[in-house]
């Protein structure tokens, strides 16, 4: 097979003059042998996250992103498929299973709207564009596990597998579109069960967070353009002000919670962006509000939009200025199948020892279309520690300062190798 050299950071991480593993081996040396190959990949690995972290691309624009993941599959010898728009990748392996079977990895490809203000070489070359939510991390994991496992698909063949392997690279994560625009594209045809990594700057390196059921909440993005009157600020009786419109409505807004749905149950409702007029003796035309409701519970999430849509209703009708309210995005909780997480405890506890594994007492308000997955099939989304060192150095997700400790790539790739033996060799329950 005849390979580009085009792009040496693919080959690197592809490995392309490493050894094929073909010999018939047992599951305690194939699981071995596949954390060796991990720990020779890890400098490669740490090379080819940064190169996606200084690169980031946003929501449905991932096409450099798409392109390296392509090229680096070719140079391992492993086809791929392109999504429509030149985003998002798919690529199958066959481990032996049957053709219409298959266990799914899924990695994002996305960025986060928001500057890096790291100051480290890999920081992002793009101003206003940062990997803050770990989706390079993600990537370049599920690659890794992928490549490590074509290495050794014979001896992963001679376990008799009764599924195969599909990689999954969603592109639009952000904006809860990706995992939709897959499915559409059939990106799941035949998926038995699906698992994905999220890496949490809150857990230490070597620990796994595992939650059965909701692990993640229900999410749904509003924005409120409020249209007035222009004129000047020495006569706002000639104008229609939308600024006392948009804060009534901000306060209105955070006062939701315990007047729209079940206090025993968590909310939350935030304003993330507020834009108006630019001259300090101009009373604007519009101004833009923009944020999240995020709750435990679907049907709370109506309840919520219901109260916020007639209080916008009311505001027009009080102050005068058209108010319209849109909900562009929306994702639902995730749920975890507890068949799955239970076999992913298993795993992780003979990889990293029971003390290792982290149960989650309570879902993140955060969100995930990962979900959308989960409501065609059993999935599971796991929490991979990837807290820095330095305490002082330790952000959250989406900070502009975010960043991880890169042993975590190791550990997240030997976790997916050793978990895809596990589902590959079982029969995965169906949905109930």
């Amino acid at each position: 097979m005849a390979r580009s050299r085009t792009d040496a950071a693919s080959e690197d991480l592809a490995g392309v003059n490493g050894r094929r593993s073909d010999s018939s081996v047992d599951r305690a040396a194939l699981l071995n042998s596949l954390d060796q190959a991990i720990a020779r990949r890890n400098e490669r690995m740490v090379r080819f996250r940064r190169r996606l972290h200084a690169t980031p691309e946003p929501s449905n624009e991932e096409y450099a992103s798409t392109a390296l993941i392509a090229e680096t599959l070719r140079e391992a010898g492993l086809d791929s498929r392109i999504m429509r728009d030149k985003t998002g990748v798919v690529c199958d392996l066959d481990l032996g299973g049957p053709a219409d079977s298959f266990i799914a990895l899924r990695a994002e490809l996305d960025c986060v709207r928001v500057n890096d203000d790291k100051q480290v070489p890999y920081a992002s070359t793009r101003a206003g564009l940062c990997h803050a939510c770990g989706h390079d991390v993600h990537s370049t994991m599920v690659l890794s596990a992928g490549i490590t496992l074509f290495e050794h698909v014979e001896s992963i063949r001679s376990l008799k597998p009764r599924h195969n392997l599909r990689l999954i690279f969603q592109p639009a994560e952000e904006t809860a579109t990706g995992a939709r625009s897959m499915i559409e594209q059939n990106a799941i045809d035949g998926v038995k069960a699906i698992l994905a990594l999220h890496v949490d700057p809150a857990l230490e390196p070597g620990t796994v967070g595992l939650r059965n059921g909701p692990l993640t909440a229900a999410c749904k993005i509003f924005r409120i353009a409020i249209k007035g009157r222009s004129g000047h600020t020495a006569r706002p009786f000639e104008a229609v002000d939308p600024i006392p419109a948009a804060t009534n409505l901000i306060s209105l807004l955070y006062q939701l919670g315990p007047r729209s749905i079940d206090t025993r149950y968590p909310l939350a409702v935030t304003v993330a962006s507020i834009k108006s007029g630019e001259a300090f003796n101009a009373i604007p035309d519009e101004a833009h509000i923009s944020g999240t409701i995020r709750c435990a519970r679907v049907d709370d999430m109506q309840a919520v939009q219901n109260k916020l849509d007639m209080i916008a209703r009311g505001m027009k009708e009080t102050i005068g200025c058209e108010i319209t309210v849109e909900y562009p995005y929306a994702c639902p909780p995730t749920d975890n199948h507890p068949e799955l997480i239970g076999r992913l405890a298993q795993v992780g506890s003979e990889m990293l020892g029971p003390e290792h594994i982290h149960w989650i007492d309570v879902p993140s308000m955060g969100g995930e279309d990962f979900a959308f997955y989960q409501e065609l099939i059993p999935g599971a989304l796991v929490r991979l520690g990837a807290a820095l060192h330095d305490p002082r150095r330790r952000r959250p997700l989406h900070s502009s300062h975010f960043d991880i400790d890169e042993t975590a790539l190791a550990i997240g790739s030997r976790l997916l190798c050793r978990s895809v033996i596990d589902l590959a060799t079982h029969d995965v329950v169906p949905r109930t």
